[in-house]
């Protein structure tokens, strides 16, 4: 496993310039991550790459148009909320573990769960297509999930109206079935009263194994703080637009290849794996040419994506996986992240191509309607001041 970049107290105090006392400050606010040193407990080391982000912080000045432009490039926390964290290399929904979660529970308990239900939203029943949503499902089925699910939401008739002002109960119960609609047309079939894990494994042909399998991933897949998907759900939802809209800005942000659609070039670099022969030239030949290597490293983790690494071990061997990983070990890179393991559940379980992306969207529609329900409960516009590049304006 790749080693997390360390230096000293003393090191990581002049890097940025100030004293000890304020970079134990730093770290107590969870800027920076410290770690015991092997050689001498009584010693803490310090994390480079977290002294590297804030040095380049503080480069950018203290204007505050450079802080607040420096909080949209993986910065410094710039909205509230009390959904998920992300701390000490571990992730939690609402306070509890989700590697822990997603050992037992399904996914719509972890829906409960982050959208904070007094009640139970699933137990109405599944959402009736109606005519033209029910007969594009079928017309549609052989494209690409994020298409159908994009298709679907305008004619499903589900969770249309405007959230402003609207009984946070009743929104819960539509996004119950908002969740439900999203998992069937991910996986191209109509929806039921099934757990959405089970219904999503019956419609691909997997055995119990395979559907517990997909349970986890899709748990994993809830929520990770304040992405770009969840950013944009969270302005469309700041309107007052219907919690349909909300999820349709969710699926354009995640289809970019910077955010869900990393999954493809995954499965590409897994097929160039598989067509060199060897994992160790491939990456070599990648950084030579200064290609990326996808599906490795996470900003917010300094050592591994805990999602990866539970959803990992629930996997059979795969040679081109474990020699792909070793190759990454050997040049020192970084750990497995969610993209590469969500690919490797696709290649173990053997499903159809896309299917990676379709889970990370199932699962994510969780995070994104809780997104949508927090931000509309904040009943303020989402509207930020640009600063001008342009040409100066005319005399």
């Amino acid at each position: 496993m790749p080693q997390t970049r360390l230096i000293t107290a003393q090191s990581a105090a002049a890097r940025l310039g100030i004293s000890r006392a304020t970079l134990y400050a730093y770290v107590s606010r969870g800027f920076v991550h410290a770690h015991p040193d092997a050689n001498d407990p009584r010693r803490r080391l310090y994390s480079a790459d977290d002294i590297d982000r804030l040095a380049g912080n503080k480069a950018r000045g203290r204007k505050p148009s450079d802080i607040a432009a420096a909080t949209l490039d993986w910065g410094l926390p710039s909205l509230s909320s009390g959904i998920t964290l992300i701390e000490g290399g571990r992730l939690f929904y609402r306070g509890r573990d989700a590697a822990r979660l997603a050992a037992s529970a399904a996914l719509e308990e972890t829906a409960r769960l982050i959208w904070q239900c007094d009640d139970d939203p699933f137990g109405e029943a599944s959402p009736r297509l109606a005519a033209p949503a029910a007969k594009l499902i079928g017309t549609l089925a052989d494209t690409f999930p994020i298409d159908r699910c994009l298709a679907l939401l305008p004619l499903a008739e589900v969770g249309t109206a405007m959230t402003w002002q609207r009984d946070p109960r009743r929104l819960r119960v539509d996004a119950a079935a908002l969740l439900r609609l999203m998992a069937a047309a991910a996986a191209g079939v109509a929806p039921n009263d099934e757990p959405i894990h089970r219904r999503v494994a019956r419609a691909w042909g997997l055995d119990d194994r395979g559907a517990d399998i997909l349970r986890a991933a899709l748990v994993l897949c809830a929520d990770h703080e304040l992405n770009a998907s969840a950013f944009a759900v969270r302005v469309v939802a700041s309107t007052g637009a219907s919690l349909a809209a909300c999820l349709s800005a969710g699926l354009s942000a995640l289809s970019g290849p910077r955010h869900g659609g990393m999954t493809s070039l995954v499965e590409i670099m897994f097929a160039e794996a598989e067509r060199f022969g060897d994992a160790s030239r491939l990456v070599q030949e990648r950084l030579r040419r200064g290609d990326i290597l996808p599906g490795f490293g996470h900003p917010l983790y300094a050592d591994a994506d805990p999602r990866a690494t539970a959803l990992l071990e629930l996997l059979p061997p795969d040679d081109t996986r474990e020699a792909l990983r070793d190759a990454m070990d050997r040049i020192g890179g970084k750990a497995p992240n969610v993209d590469f393991a969500l690919v490797s559940l696709r290649r173990a379980l053997r499903l159809k191509a896309g299917s990676a992306f379709a889970l990370f969207a199932i699962g994510r529609t969780v995070g994104w309607i809780a997104h949508a329900l927090e931000q509309q409960a904040e009943d303020k516009l989402i509207r930020p001041r640009a600063r001008y590049t342009g040409p100066a304006p005319e005399v």
